[in-house]
């Protein structure tokens, strides 16, 4: 997993939504898919259920989520 990565799976699990993200994050939506995809992949595990236009954060995610928190905080301190 790299930085980037985490960096772009915690502003989806923000928004809820990849376009918003990947435009907050100041890349392209197909770029931010390609690399949520990736992180699924590594880990073996989806992230995100994807319903339409619509996510929710999985339970898995919802851990990733957790931990990236934790990991960020610390960064700031």
């Amino acid at each position: 997993m790299e930085f980037r990565q985490l960096e772009y799976f915690m502003a989806v699990c923000e928004e809820l939504h990849f376009t918003r993200a990947a435009e907050k994050l100041g890349i392209t939506q197909p770029t931010l898919s390609h690399q949520i995809k990736a992180l699924e992949d590594e880990i073996g595990m989806p992230l995100f259920d994807r319903v339409g236009k619509k996510i929710a954060i999985t339970e898995a995610g919802l851990l990733l989520k957790e931990q990236g928190t934790k990991i960020f905080g610390n960064l700031k301190s």
